[in-house]
């Protein structure tokens, strides 16, 4: 690897730089000689370059051709760096603004593509400089040549050494994926479309040939283009060699040449290695190895290669980039936007509190520390490399790359410190390169896909390669990584198949294991996937019912049984909702471990081409009884995480209280609590149901008018939408064939229950009615299934006996309004929305876990009375707008005051029923509650 030049070298190279200009433009005067720009521009780039290593000679630097935008005219731009600056010189004393408006009228010429753009303008009239930064993070400054040595860090940019934000890492990203993808349409057309994501080929040789061989090709490529400008040899060297030593009939012969006889080869077996290829250095590591071919390329691949050539690759982010090259053979991928990837983000929500968080905690205290020795900074260097870090679903390596360069960042932190101090009580070798000691080889990947497999392993190389150049930034040296001898070991396999342990290395330190498994739900999974559960829980059919993604939970329970570390998962977040809790949670809490951390309910954008965003928790687990735990609320799935104050412990529905696992009941734990049924279930293809359209034809006919029912299921309860059945338990077969609408209607019904999968309802024989029937006779309280979890009180409804309730909706009796009561109560929304199950981040209502379960303890009658009184108040306030629907009744923002003063006077005696001195004023105070009550009822 190139050394980058260090900063004192630099700035002596720059005051040199400053003197020698400031007297020739002294013998300008003198003279008064005049336009100096022509004659003298491009010697002052190329002066002004070398004072950071930059060769002058680099391609296409100086004299671009381009168009102005104002007038459309041809002209050339001074000195262009792709991805870097534009500079543009005036002869002396001219004015400066002038010239950078030229230099922006380039700009917007449309002759310098997006992935080419400029983060600096640089303008100079040779006595003065300018630079301004475009981007994210604007800022200008001017001075004379003569001062060009005091402004060393505004012009470090120039030997690659300046913070890049996350933003402009994002979006050099998406550019550097759009470029490998037009690549690869230039190998294989535009028709080649493979799936990505679960449905992606396991191995390269499910893959079309051409497929296979681009893939390989581009992974070497990527190499190529990125070593280009990362220093891992001298600039522009691959990007010369395609400009001027090959042409497009022999770009591909001269690639396999390359790649098989020079940088897979050790020079010192080289034979015969042409002077244009023999500056390459020797890079084994795998990446050349191997009989893949570039086979001849086309005229097209050549162009698109050099334009890929043209782009700054060091300001990509690996993590992003990674996410997004494994989608180039997507169709669907490669004409979007760019926009599905996985944000660093959202992966340091995972290993920002697992591990990550107290090591930077940690160094900021020994740094901070005035009496801390050398032996503490190297101690903690040494505990971060001992550990293994282990993503045993890990994509592109996403999770890997950001966990890799956070921990580099801070063993550079405190490598520097040891350098600030060693000048009064420290004895440090010269050499910081001794003392760095975290390396990719810790660091382990389980991929089930081959080419997002190979794309973990090359960018991990890549994100260590930009942590030494941080670390060559901080102290002026880094590791030579060339030949590639120490990599991250991806293993490409089925993780659910391979025995963990084995695989990984023991070690003295700790075993960290996280990531983001696949989400696949109960029901779409398949059968090999359903045994594979089945295995991975060692056969428990009960467990084996989870999502898919607890899979691996079991398999790290496994590996984490004999050996140091902890463990964190992006999970769907069904996972802590229903009865899947109380499944998944007793054997991990029985093995001895307990929550670390967790993030509640958030949405995940995910990184595949047409799939939706899913909602989401992040769960991380210890056996360290001391570790403080940690909880983020979101106040919506899109909303940024806000850490809850004085946790004192996390149960397995993600809240601060006790740690009792619920679990469903077949009748309700309260004696106070009526037991609810389900709806009546058509199976009708609609022909039992009676739209507002049809109505006045079904009421023409007067047997079928005979047996009309208002029929409520959940929309027509929260809109107050008319909608009538065909309630016919009490009609005769007469009937039906007497009356035209009937018999029309369950003749229908019967020839679609005749097409049905399922055995039981073509074998039904009672076609007229629906296929599950239960009404209410008496009052009885309606209760839709599905709730927005915006809604700020479950809306229920009181219904009379005679009206038939659907299957989205439950019904209970409820002569007097209690059952409405709780219903309508803040303390069973908040037991709904701690313990239900959810369709995505919908409430969803259970008759066995959420109401039968709701710890309601037996009640004075004057205390029952008085909940009665208050649900009444609730139903008095609603009937004060009668015009308004329950939806509208129950916005998040629009509450009538009058019903949002009936809900608190309902919330004060319900949270006293349930012990409270007075209205609870926070959701986690009823949590404590509910949790405390249930504990003692079932004890």
């Amino acid at each position: 690897m190139e050394q980058p030049l260090d900063r004192g070298t630099i700035s002596a190279s720059l005051d040199t730089f400053g003197h020698a200009w400031t007297e020739r433009i002294a013998g300008w005067r003198r003279d008064n000689q005049g336009h100096t720009e022509k004659r003298y521009a491009q010697q002052y780039w190329s002066d002004l370059l070398r004072c950071f290593g930059i060769i002058p000679e680099r391609i296409d630097l100086f004299e671009r051709g381009a168009a102005r935008a104002s007038t459309g005219g041809a002209g050339y731009i001074d000195f262009f760096w792709s991805g870097v600056a534009i500079g543009e010189a005036k002869s002396l004393d001219h004015d400066l603004t002038r010239a950078h408006e030229q230099a922006l009228d380039y700009l917007a010429g449309g002759s310098v593509g997006q992935h080419e753009w400029p983060k600096y303008v640089l303008v100079t009239d040779f006595a003065r400089l300018r630079i301004e930064r475009l981007g994210d993070a604007p800022w200008s400054t001017e001075f004379s040549v003569g001062q060009i040595a005091d402004h060393v860090d505004e012009l470090m940019f120039l030997a690659g050494r300046e913070a890049v934000t996350k933003a402009e890492e994002e979006v050099a990203s998406i550019q550097a994926a759009d470029l490998m993808a037009g690549m690869f349409q230039a190998l294989v057309g535009d028709d080649v479309d493979i799936p990505v994501g679960d449905e992606a080929p396991q191995d390269a040789d499910e893959e079309d040939f051409r497929a296979q061989e681009a893939s390989i090709l581009l992974t070497r490529l990527l190499f190529l283009l990125y070593g280009d400008d990362a220093g891992l040899w001298e600039a522009d060297l691959f990007h010369r060699w395609v400009e001027y030593d090959t042409t497009a009939d022999n770009l591909g012969p001269q690639l396999d040449a390359l790649f098989r006889n020079v940088l897979n080869v050790d020079p010192r077996r080289r034979r015969g290695v042409p002077e244009s290829m023999e500056r390459f250095p020797y890079v084994n590591g795998g990446i050349f190895d191997g009989r893949a071919s570039a086979g001849f390329l086309t005229p097209g691949f050549r162009d698109a290669l050099l334009e890929a050539c043209r782009f700054r690759w060091t300001a990509i982010s690996p993590a992003v980039f990674g996410a997004m090259f494994q989608l180039v053979k997507s169709k669907q991928a490669r004409r979007g936007d760019g926009e599905h990837y996985t944000s660093e983000e959202n992966i340091l929500k995972t290993i920002g509190p697992l591990f990550l968080d107290d090591y930077r905690a940690r160094a900021d205290r020994l740094i901070q520390n005035k009496t801390t020795k050398r032996s503490d900074l190297l101690a903690l260097i040494e505990e971060m490399a001992a550990n293994i870090y282990l993503d045993p679903a890990c994509g592109a390596g996403n999770f890997l790359n950001v966990a890799y360069g956070a921990l580099r960042d801070i063993e550079t932190d405190l490598l520097l410190d040891m350098h600030r101090r060693a000048g009064s009580t420290m004895n440090l070798s010269l050499d910081a390169t001794l003392e760095q000691r975290l390396t990719i080889d810790r660091f382990y990947g389980f991929e089930i896909n081959w080419w997002p497999a190979k794309i973990a392993e090359t960018a991990m190389f890549l994100v260590d390669h930009q942590a030494n150049r941080r670390l060559a930034a901080a102290l002026g040296q880094a590791p030579d990584r060339l030949p590639i001898t120490i990599t991250a070991t991806i293993i490409h396999h089925d993780a659910l198949s391979l025995d963990w342990a084995e695989a990984l290395p023991t070690t003295p330190g700790q075993t960290y294991v996280f990531g983001n498994p696949p989400f696949l739900g109960d029901t779409s999974r398949n059968k090999g996937q359903l045994a594979q559960m089945q295995a991975a829980w060692g056969g428990d059919k009960q467990l084996s019912r989870l999502d898919y993604v607890t899979a691996w939970h079991a398999l790290t329970l496994r590996l984490l049984a004999d050996r140091a570390g902890e463990w964190a998962f992006v999970t769907t977040n069904s996972i802590v909702q229903g009865d899947q809790a109380s499944r998944l949670f007793e054997p991990i809490f029985t093995a001895g471990w307990r929550i670390k951390f967790a993030h509640r309910a958030f949405r995940w954008d995910s990184d595949a081409p047409g799939k939706a965003a899913v909602h989401c928790v992040i769960i991380g687990f210890t056996r360290d009884a001391e570790v403080h735990p940690r909880l983020f609320n979101y106040e919506r799935p899109s909303s940024p995480p806000i850490e809850q104050s004085n946790v004192r412990r996390i149960n397995a529905y993600l809240v601060d209280g006790v740690n009792v696992l619920v679990t469903k009941h077949s009748r309700p734990l309260s004696p106070e609590l009526n037991m609810p049924r389900y709806g009546s279930k058509p199976t009708d293809g609609g022909n039992l149901l009676v739209s507002v359209e049809d109505i006045d034809a079904v009421r023409a006919d007067p047997i079928a008018a005979k047996y009309l029912r208002p029929y409520v299921g959940a929309r027509e309860l929260l809109h107050n939408e008319d909608r009538w059945c065909l309630w016919l338990v009490d009609a005769t077969g007469q009937e039906i064939q007497t009356s035209p609408v009937l018999r029309e209607r369950v003749d229908a019904v019967r020839r679609l229950r005749a097409q049905s999968s399922a055995a039981s309802t073509r074998e039904y024989r009672h076609h007229h009615l629906f296929r599950q029937v239960d009404a209410m006779e008496g009052d009885f309280v309606c209760i839709p299934i599905h709730v927005s979890e915006d809604r700020p009180y479950f809306p229920v409804k009181l219904l009379p006996g005679g009206v038939i309730a659907s299957n989205a909706t439950f019904q209970c009796a409820d002569p007097d309004g209690f059952q409405f009561a709780v219903l309508s109560s803040s303390m069973f929304l908040t037991w709904q929305k701690t313990i239900g199950g959810r369709i995505k981040s919908d409430l969803r209502f259970g008759s066995t876990l959420t109401w039968t379960t709701l710890p309601l303890p037996a009640l004075e009658e004057k205390s029952r009375a008085r909940i009665v009184a208050a649900g009444q108040k609730v139903l008095a306030a609603r009937a004060l707008h009668p015009e308004r629907s329950l939806a509208q009744h129950y916005t998040a923002l629009g509450m009538d005051p009058a019903l949002l003063k009936a809900h608190d006077a309902l919330d004060t005696e319900v949270d006293k029923a349930f012990g409270s001195a007075r209205r609870c004023r926070t959701e986690l105070e009823r949590q404590e509650l509910l949790f405390s009550r249930y504990s003692e009822m079932t004890s």
